[in-house]
């Protein structure tokens, strides 16, 4: 693999000086060792009080003939594992507890006025992102499989700067339509995941993919057996042609000396059936405001004990099933959205690049409550829902959707 330095020379020459240091931190997870994560600072400080209890004064006793054998440290409790058949980002049940051990597939959704009315395959996700791309004017979706397949996800469209950052911090694979010459290159020649381009690999979208009707924004089709049937294909290339560009650069970091890919095995989130006691208070709808007509709200269904959701003004629809989209949690963070030098389409559109990795301001939505913490995150980890004092906060058993945002004023809630 190429330095660093060479590397971000030849991809984001005149970015800004902040956008070049914290790629620099990322890609160094190319390297031998990660490096550690970046303290973070809770929303609200920790109070609790420290006790001291003065013990009373003992006579000295004149030492044993026999010494006595010192006191065993007591060692701390031990986590209780979370069992091989629960998912670790829906906490659920799994049919097959071997999908627990097979990277998650991460595919890159349209959400412009024709996807979102095109949507399919939302309700099977175990989670999906929300964010905003090309010069703060419209969002994009990715959404995250890996408890249940899908046998239809779209529409698919191209890459943006988010999804490097997204993939790595799940160690899973990528799925999208294209992107800009520079997003690319990087997610075919430098990243350290493996990436499935519908224009590279599969040009008559007819082998991983599949074409419906001839709208550029709607057509495109994915699946998670596509995927799936493309990593088999080209870990056998590699395993047959170990010295080609690709297989050097990136699918050899993955694959065992058998040909086989390694086992996957990223930390999961926090699950609770019953809701932590620290929340800061009820919440039955929620506002984001987003560029590009695709303001969203989610309103609390008591009756069900789950979020719905609308966008554009519009009840939000998943084509799979007719219904409306639902989700048991709503994930919203706060990042520093930066628009870089890269240019996404014909119109000279700049792309926007999100720093989803170190700490920023959280509000976690389940069961009609809102919590109140700090996100964390690094291209090593998952991220970490955190609350006052640090108290992770456990998720309701589902669905989630992560929805990003600019700054805090960008949500309201009651």
């Amino acid at each position: 693999m190429e330095s660093n330095s060479v590397f971000l020379n030849r991809i984001r020459t005149g970015m800004m000086l902040s956008l070049l240091l914290f790629a620099v931190f990322v890609f160094a997870a190319c390297g031998p060792a990660a490096p550690a994560p970046t303290p973070t600072p809770t929303k609200t400080p920790a109070t609790e009080a420290v006790s001291v209890t003065t013990e009373p004064a003992t006579v000295a006793e004149a030492p044993s003939a026999t010494p006595e054998p010192p006191t065993a440290t007591p060692e701390p409790p031990t986590p209780t594992p979370v069992p091989a058949n629960i998912s670790p980002f829906t906490g659920l049940p799994v049919d097959d507890p071997s999908r627990l051990v097979q990277r998650p597939i991460f595919i890159c959704l349209n959400n412009d006025g024709a996807g979102r009315n095109a949507h399919y395959g939302l309700n099977r996700a175990d989670l999906v992102y929300e964010y905003i791309v090309d010069g703060f004017t419209i969002t994009r979706m990715t959404a995250m499989y890996q408890s249940q397949d899908a046998a239809r996800v779209g529409p698919v469209r191209s890459a943006r700067f988010p999804n490097i950052w997204i993939t790595y911090m799940y160690d899973g694979v990528l799925a999208c339509s294209g992107g800009s010459d520079d997003i690319r290159y990087l997610l075919k020649n430098e990243v350290g995941f493996p990436y499935l381009d519908a224009d590279i690999d599969d040009p008559s979208n007819s082998v991983y993919y599949s074409s419906i009707g001839t709208d550029y924004r709607t057509r495109m089709q994915g699946s998670t057996d596509g995927v799936r049937r493309w990593l088999a294909d080209v870990a056998a290339r590699c395993q047959a042609n170990p010295q080609l560009l690709y297989c050097q650069k990136v699918i050899n970091n993955v694959l065992t000396p058998e040909g086989e890919y390694k086992a996957w095995g990223r930390e999961g989130f926090a699950f609770s059936e019953a809701p932590a006691d620290f929340n800061a208070g009820t919440a039955s709808t929620i506002q984001l405001t987003y560029p590009g007509g695709n303001s969203v709200e989610w309103r609390y269904d008591a009756g069900r004990n789950v979020y719905i959701r609308f966008q554009g003004g519009r009840a939000h629809i998943d084509n799979e099933t007719g219904q409306q989209v639902t989700s048991d949690n709503v994930i919203v963070l706060t990042a520093n959205h930066i628009l870089t030098d890269i240019v996404e389409d014909s119109l000279g559109t700049k792309g926007v690049d999100i720093e989803l990795y170190g700490f920023g301001d959280l509000r976690i939505f389940r069961d009609g409550r809102v919590y109140e913490g700090t996100w964390r995150a690094s291209d090593q980890t998952t991220p970490r829902w955190l609350g006052p004092g640090e108290q992770v906060i456990p998720l309701k058993p589902g669905q989630s959707w992560v929805q990003v945002i600019r700054e805090a004023a960008n949500i309201t809630y009651q």
